[in-house]
Formats: C-alpha cells, structure tokens, sequence
C-alpha cells in the first residue's frame, strides 16, 4: 500500500496493451484507440497472442517475453482465468505497475470465479507489483494527454480530480459532465483493487499542480482508518467532497452490518467524513453542483443571501429550500433598501426577496444586483430569472457576466426553462458563473457549501483546556478486568463502576452481588428508598434494548423502603425473566439508592465499535426507549472541549434541557466534561468493544449515573490517533531552565501566537524566508491542530510560554520527511535548538522514517552549523539560493524508496 511506485500509472512513458485487437467490442482495441486518441507521447505496444503484427497501425508483438523494452505499465484486458499467469510474465519481465480491466475475477455471487480471485491475491502477494483492478475503469490524465481507460466520451481539461469505486457509474459520470462541459485533471476508479487502495489514490493526487478539487465515489469505506488519514491531510490543502452510496443496510447489496446501539451507520459515515475535513453531498450530481457554486474569485461563503427574481412563484421555491435546509435570508440594510426604492416601481417591496417584474431588463437587474452586493450585511446573492414574452434572457445574462467582474461576492444563478435558457447557461459556465437549472439546485447547492464552511471553522476553533479529574485507579482497574475477562464477555458491573468512577463521573450508590441472601446484607449499607436491578446474561452486554416491545423488559423494581420487599421483588423479576428470555440465566444483582431526576431528564452515552472506522463516542436520551430513538448522535475520539459541544448540540435531549436550565452553560461544561472523559476512557482501554452508561440530570449542572453495561473484545486503535502523551519529556537548559517538552496541541495557538509577535523580524525571516508578523486564526489553527500520523511537531513550555517549536511533515510512506524548527531569542545559547532537534530526529527515526531534510537560507549559519553537528549533508542549491541539507535516518529496505529521497547530484 502506499503511494510506492504510482508514478508508474501517472506518468509512464511506456504502456503495454495485454490482450488489445481491433475485433469489434475488444476491450483493449478501446485502449488502444483511447490512447491513440488523447495523443499520448509515450511508446503504445500492443500485445495479442494471435500474432497480429500490427493494430490500429501500431507494431503488435504475441508475447509477454517477446517486449524488447519494459513498459512503466500494463494494462491486462485479458479473461479472467489468465490474469494470474499474465502478472507474473510481467514480473518476470521487470514491470512494476498494471492496470486490471478484467471484469469478473471478484465476482463474489458466482462460485466459478472465486478460484480466479484467490490466485489473482496470491500472485500479487508474491510479485509486490503495484496492481489497479481489477473491474476498474482505467486512468484518464487530460492534461498529460492520457486516456488508458475504455471511456466512451473524451474528458476535458480541468482541475477537478475524480476518484471512484464504480467503473460503470464514472462512466455515466463522464458523459453527463462533458455535455456540462466540465473538465477533469484525473479520472480513475479502483474497482474490486485490494492493492492500490482509494487513500493511495488520494495521497498522490493531492500532491499534483493540477488538481484543486478532489470529488469521491465511495460504495464502501473500505480501508477506514487510513481513508480518514488520506482524506484529514487532503483537505487541508484541497476541497474535498463525497459522495456515499450503500446509505442504508435493507439494501440487498449492502455488506456492513450497522453497529449495535445505532439505528443507522450512515450518521457515523457523515460525522468521519466531516471530522475529516470533507463535504458530504447525498447524489453524484450534487457533487458538480458543489463545485459549479464555487466562483473562481469567491472561496468563503457566507450565510446570508439575498434573493432577486423576476416572479413570486421561483422565489417561493427557493426560500422553502432555504428553510428547509435552515439557511438564512440576508435582512438588508436601510441604506440598500433606500437606494433600492429609486431602481424600482412603487409597488415593488425593498425587503428580501426582490421581486422584479417578469419582462426583466439587464440595466434594471445589474443595478439591483449591483446594490445587494455591495451591502455588508449580504454575503451572496441568488438570481432567478423565468423566460417571458419581454425577456431577453441572454442580455440579462450579459448584464450579471459584466457585474461579476467587479465583485469578490459569491453571486449565484438559476436561468429556469430550456429552450430560451441554454445559451444563457452555456455563456455563464464560460464566465465561470454558478448556474443551476432550478432554484432549488441552487440553494441545495448554497447550503452544502455553507454547512461545509461551518463545520470546518468548528474544527479549527480553538479547543478549550478542560481539566478532567482522571484519577490513577483506572490502570489498576484496567489491570484487573484484563486478567478477568476475555474478548466476547460481558463487563462485570462491579468493574463497569469502578472504570467509571476512575474517570471523575458522578455514579449512584451501589453494590452487585450474585445471590439474594447477599443482596440482603449489602442492601443494609445503602440509604432508601432502594432499587432493586436483577441482571441476567442477555442484558449484562451493552445496547441489549431492541426494536421489540418484548426485549424490552425492565428488570428494575423501584420504590423499595422495606427490607422484606426485596426478595419477593427480585422474585417477580425472575419469573418474568424467564418467562421473555428462557436461555438466558440470572446472574446477579444490583441494589441502589434511588435518585429521581429533575424535569425527569435522561441521557445516554458511551461507546461503540464500527468494524472498518474502529471505536466511536455516542450521546443523546436516554432510558429504556434509548435504543430505538433517532437522538443518539455520535463523534470519532479523541474529542476536546469543542468536539464534545458540538456532539451535544446535535441531540434532541439538548433542545430540551435549553429549555429548561437555568444555567444553560454551567451545565454544558458539565457534560462536556463527561465526554471528555469518554474519550480518555476509549483512548487508555482499547479493549472496550461497547460501554453504554444511562444518566439523570438529578439537580442543575449536577448529573448522575445510573446505569451501565460493557462488553470486552480485542484491542482496537481509534480512527484518528489521539494525542502522544508517552512523547512528553523534560529538558534542563544550559542556563539550569526547566523546560517541558511535548507534541503540540490544539489549544497551545494562543501560546503560539504569542510566541510569534515577541520573535525578532531576522528570526522570522529566517524561519518563513519572509519578515512577517502577522498569523491569522485559519494559519495558526493548521499550526496547532495537526494530524499526528502525518506530521509531528514539539514545544518548548515554561512558565506558561512557549519558547520554541521543531516541526516534521512525513510523507505518506514514511521514506522522509521535512523538519522547521525555530527558538525564541531570548533562549540563545542555551542549546535548546539543539535539543529539539535531537528530540525530532529520535521520533522519526523510531518511527522508521528513512530521511530528514530542510532548506536554509545560506546566511542562517546558527542553523548550518547545528545541521553539521548534528551530521546533516549540506548542498548548496545555487538555482533556489538555498541550502538544502539532508540526513539519513534508517537503512533503505526496497528499491522504490530510493525514488522518493532527496539526492544530490
């Protein structure tokens, strides 16, 4: 896996068709005739074992061994039976990467072909060629004259890459986007490849000149954890959408069972891809319509737009959809509503939206338009226009063409009909003026963008510094439910309490025992009134509340004052045990002080497992009705202070507790405490496979739990790593200061702001080979928040300040990475640069990175000459005016990674 060798699909100089003819409905022909096509430069060899010697008028050879040359890629058009022994004639051969058009060899709903797909997984375990395929579409590069796929449209130039899982659907695709005349930088799909995988796709397309835009077609999530790493460090440099098929699990075609305790995955898909940075748009066309709404000359888009049309009925439409989607209409100012009374007739109203007579003249609309714009408190504008006798819908295009010229506002256009407003249509994509068929469309489109737009500042909020009072116990506990339990138990409710209880959550007071008699002398110990919980295996697991009114028996007694009630209590609890559930025995029970909750308000919490994104962290109500319930949403950890609001904020339960706290804040940093907490408890016992805790609100601010349930699996890594706390360290300065060493996180961007404006203009300079001074919020949120699997960064901590940074971006492959670092001027001389230095050589050496390089000014000779010492090679860049200097960090293991380091020649 990785981005090994994918040079070899995206830039070759040699292609070798395996299986090309011109036989009407070949495969390869198609190849070969694309390829001749799209004009590529490279050699193009046919192979056919019929001994043709030439096809389409190129040389053609029989055999594999017969190529004179090695070809950078094959592509294998050949049946499915003989791609095995195809791929390893090509190994023999020497060629590193091939392409599998084959279709059938992972058909799983046809034995036949299941002997076909288990040769074809060995024989590339066996060579490590890079494979795509097989049941892929091909690779189509406009912009290096490349269509090695069997396409039946051409694709124009553009800078949106598409990347996908379904060959036949990109097809469609393709067709629908060139008569939109919608240009593409790549076009790919992996088909069925258990090789190159979606995020090596991902991670080198992200890298190339051409791509602004990266639009993905997911089936399957496949590869989670490192589809969410791919898809986290793409997005910050590019705009990434999704679109997911497979939305829901009654579909026969579905293979990915929902987790237990939700009722639909898809919510958890929506939350990873948003986590991630990316767009998620709910159909393929969607995805165009994202990217026709994103003006060359607009990035941000804003939340209040303003209206225009040329009748009631269009603007209708749209404002339902702009509720709908809960967006938000621009109150206009009154010096625009002024100036807007001398453009329009008397009775025509200045309030938003604009209705403008339907015989709509371009001076009248530009000028409306032109006013809207140049409002502060409008951030876009939509207009619509209807064809009518009187309306001349291409010069009322002009008009809107020549404004959008003179405005960096996003100004967004919906020409309804077809006839009169195709050329209106056409003359907008070549201004690159949003259009869309249909209100609608448009402000489906809008709010895709704006939701996006929010969703990403929340991520780059500056996470609050919670503290969460984790007491030390929490390892004892871990310690001893590990010796106790094995994968597939249930969590023991002494231990569930305990683990809980480690963690600072305010639980109820209680104690399990295994038999009544016991239950009798314990229940002494506990202030009344008592409740009385009779647990039997089937309910010990977590989410064990179904969908069936039957499974959900209570097996809870309240209410319990006297001491004489609890056997007869639990006794009636176990006939109707046994009475629903007959093959699942009592094993134990639980006596409790009986808390009443205010306004009688529940929640839920706790943690699931997702088998291909790993462990999540749910909230929402609660009771036994949690189950079957829409509010339980969800959140990948870790969470900070910030994550943690926002997954609060998405549940019905906090609609209604804003209703009725009184200290609505005071109770949310309670609660964001708590799951906080959660996710250190998910993060600290990987082994957790399903932890559901019930809780009360029992006074203001004040909660309490009251039940839980948890089940033991095998260890298992979050989909995001969490922060290193096992990379802190401490360092005693030349100068006896103490300093603390750490990764950074999200919440040091005010130390680090601080840290910038005391640096001297020289050791800026020196640093971002420019004096600057200024860091916005946007910078020094991608500073500090930083995806710790692709990059690293340490501080320097003391008294509160930060003191210096020394920072590695890794590539995807982990073959080398490029370090910064940068000290306070107050701290020369103390050999503070040295030791961050050192400390980011040790990280990445043990992370297995094979080379560490930097660029520095030649006049930096502090840094030079810590670079010398520290055994660095030094190479004067003469074309750059820089220094480029480079160390070796671990022994190259294969020959590839060889292409991928920094030499000097």
């Amino acid at each position: 896996m990785g981005t090994r060798s994918l040079e070899l699909f995206f830039q070759p100089s040699s292609i070798a068709v395996i299986g090309a003819s011109e036989r009407e409905g070949s495969l390869g022909g198609a190849i070969v005739r694309n390829l001749l096509g799209s004009e590529f430069s490279g050699q193009i060899i046919p192979v056919n074992s019929r001994g043709y010697p030439t096809i389409y008028d190129l040389p053609a050879v029989s055999r594999i061994g017969e190529l004179e040359e090695v070809p950078d890629l094959a592509i294998i058009c050949t049946p499915a039976d003989t791609v095995p022994k195809v791929i390893k004639q090509l190994h023999k051969k020497g060629v590193g990467a091939a392409m599998l058009l084959t279709g059938g060899i992972a058909r799983a709903r046809s034995w036949q072909f299941r002997p076909s797909s288990d040769r074809l997984d060995h024989v590339v375990e066996q060579t490590r060629m890079r494979i795509l395929g097989p049941d892929c579409l091909g690779i189509v590069m406009p912009w290096r004259n490349l269509n090695a796929s069997f396409l039946h449209v051409p694709v124009r130039k553009g800078n949106i890459a598409y990347i996908g899982q379904s060959g036949t659907l990109a097809s469609g695709v393709m067709d629908w986007a060139y008569s939109r005349n919608i240009g593409f930088s790549h076009v790919m799909t992996l088909g069925k490849s258990q090789d190159v995988s979606l995020p090596d796709l991902i991670d080198y397309v992200v890298q190339e000149p051409h791509v602004r835009t990266i639009l993905i077609q997911l089936d399957e999530i496949g590869s989670g954890k490192a589809l969410v790493r791919s898809l986290r460090a793409a997005s910050r440099h590019k705009l990434v959408l999704a679109v997911k098929n497979n939305r829901f699990q009654q579909s026969p075609l579905s293979r990915i069972e929902t987790p237990k305790g939700l009722r639909s995955r898809d919510s958890l898909i929506d939350e990873t891809l948003a986590r991630a940075g990316v767009l998620r748009v709910s159909a393929t066309d969607e995805l165009f319509d994202c990217v026709d709404a994103l003006s060359p000359r607009q990035k941000t888009f804003g939340p209040r737009l303003a209206i225009v049309a040329n009748g009631r009925g269009p603007a209708i439409l749209a404002m339902d959809r702009l509720i709908h989607d809960h967006g938000r209409l621009a109150e206009l100012s009154e010096k625009t509503r002024s100036h807007l009374r001398g453009l329009l007739p008397e009775y025509v109203k200045t309030s938003n939206p604009v209705l403008l007579n339907p015989e709509l003249k371009p001076n009248q609309l530009a000028a409306v338009v032109n006013t809207l714009v140049t409002d502060r408190k409008v951030d876009a504008v939509l207009v619509i226009n209807i064809p009518s006798l009187g309306n001349d819908s291409m010069a009322n295009a002009r008009a809107l063409g020549e404004l959008t010229r003179k405005t960096q506002k996003t100004i967004l256009t919906s020409w309804m009909g077809e006839h009169t407003a195709e050329d209106s249509r056409e003359y907008f994509d070549q201004q690159g003026i949003p259009t869309f068929d249909t209100p609608d469309n448009a402000i489906k489109s809008y709010m895709y963008m704006v939701q996006h737009q929010r969703t990403q500042s929340l991520l780059r909020e500056t996470p609050e510094s919670l503290e969460i009072p984790i007491s030390q116990m929490h390892e004892d506990v871990d310690r001893q439910i590990l010796e106790s339990h094995r994968p597939g138990d249930y969590l023991l409710p002494t231990y569930a309490w305990a683990l809980l209880e480690s963690y600072g959550f305010a639980v109820c007071e209680n104690h399990y025992c295994n038999t009544i008699t016991e239950m009798l002398t314990l229940a002494q110990r506990i202030e009344k009134p008592w409740v009385l919980r009779v647990h039997h295996r089937d309910y010990l697991y977590p989410f064990a509340y179904g969908d069936n009114p039957r499974e959900r028996l209570r097996a809870v007694a309240r209410e319990i004052y006297k001491e004489s009630d609890l056997a007869p209590a639990a006794e009636r609890l176990e006939s109707s045990i046994a009475e629903a559930f007959p093959h699942s025995p009592v094993l134990g029970y639980t006596v409790q002080k009986q808390y009443r909750a205010l306004d009688n308000l529940q929640f839920s919490f706790g943690i699931g497992r997702d088998d291909e994104l790993g462990p999540y962290i749910f909230f929402g109500g609660g009771g036994s009705t949690a189950d079957i319930l829409v509010d339980r949403e969800v959140a990948l950890p870790p969470l900070n202070a910030n994550l943690a609001e926002k997954l609060i904020k998405r549940t019905h339960f906090y609609k209604v507790l804003s209703e009725r706290s009184d200290n609505l804040e005071r109770e949310l940093i309670t609660l964001e405490r708590w799951l906080v907490a959660l996710s250190h408890m998910v993060l600290n016992h990987p082994w957790i496979a399903g932890f559901e805790a019930n809780a009360i609100r029992q006074q203001v601010g004040r909660y309490r739990v009251i039940g839980v349930a948890g089940e033991v699996g095998l260890p298992v890594k979050p989909a995001m790593q969490p922060y290193p706390v096992e990379l802190e360290d401490q360092y005693q300065s030349k100068h006896d200061n103490h300093y603390r060493i750490r990764p950074i996180r999200g919440e040091d961007e005010p130390l680090l702001e601080q840290f910038y404006q005391r640096l001297s203009q020289e050791s800026l300079r020196l640093r971002f080979f420019t004096a600057r001074r200024q860091f916005d919020h946007k910078e020094l949120a991608r500073f500090t928040q930083i995806d710790y699997d692709r990059e690293m960064a340490f501080v320097a901590i003391r008294d509160n300040k930060l003191y210096g940074v020394v920072r590695a971006w890794v590539d995807p492959d982990d073959v080398t990475a490029e370090y910064s670092v940068i000290i306070d001027d107050e701290c020369r001389g103390e050999g503070l640069g040295h030791h961050l230095m050192t400390r980011i050589i040790e990280y990445l050496t043990d992370r297995g990175v094979l080379q560490v390089f930097g660029t520095v000014l030649p006049h930096n000779s502090g840094m030079l000459g810590l670079c010398e010492h520290l055994g660095f090679v030094l190479h004067n860049n003469m074309e750059e005016g820089v220094v480029d200097v480079v160390k070796e960090l671990n022994p190259m293991q294969y020959g590839w990674q060889r292409k991928k380091m920094l030499t000097f020649r």
